[in-house]
């Protein structure tokens, strides 16, 4: 019994605590450019789920694709319910306040439940400007760290950021700048 006290018990703490940790963050790989400057392709990101709190403007998410469900995208939350979504000469605004550059957008109430979600790179991003609103039902999280980054996007789960690639992704290799960089 001296023996398990020793050996055995803080490795079933130790699994204990790795599963409950694995089930409250997910670990994503960006492989598209389309969330670019704030994710590059190769970035590694923990994601937590919403559970008391509701998304904010501002707020990067994985969400699952509205229009494909096995597919999961990542982009930033521009509008949340009740927001009136719209552009003047290629502005994006937002209850009438500016948020940016983002083409043509269709004046639109965001309605409950939904949020306007668009790419940080709006000239290389598939998001809500194609296929409308999110509803709340489809975010799996909120992106809060790049964990690391290695100049690849291979490793699966895959957050996507973009509908498909635009060039050959580069060789891995480590970008220390990145490690447990603040998502914002």
């Amino acid at each position: 019994m001296k023996a398990f006290r020793v050996i055995g018990q803080p490795i079933l703490i130790a699994m204990v605590l790795a599963l409950g940790v694995r089930s409250a963050v997910r670990i994503f790989s960006i492989p598209t450019p389309s969330m670019e400057p704030t994710l590059r392709v190769g970035d590694h990101i923990a994601v937590t789920p919403y559970h008391t709190s509701l998304p904010r403007r501002g707020d990067v998410v994985v969400f699952r694709s509205p229009v494909n469900r096995d597919e999961l995208l990542v982009k930033r939350v521009i509008a949340v319910p009740g927001d009136l979504v719209e552009s003047r000469e290629g502005h994006l605004l937002v209850s009438g306040h500016h948020a940016g550059d983002a083409g043509s957008v269709v004046p639109q109430i965001v309605p409950a439940e939904c949020y306007f979600v668009l790419g940080d790179n709006r000239a290389n991003s598939y998001d809500s400007r194609q296929w409308g609103v999110l509803s709340r039902d489809l975010i799996v999280g909120r992106a809060r760290l790049v964990l690391w980054s290695s100049g690849s996007g291979a490793m699966e789960p895959q957050a996507n950021a973009s509908p498909r690639r635009s060039s050959p992704l580069p060789t891995p290799s480590l970008r220390i700048e990145r490690l447990f960089k603040p998502i914002q």
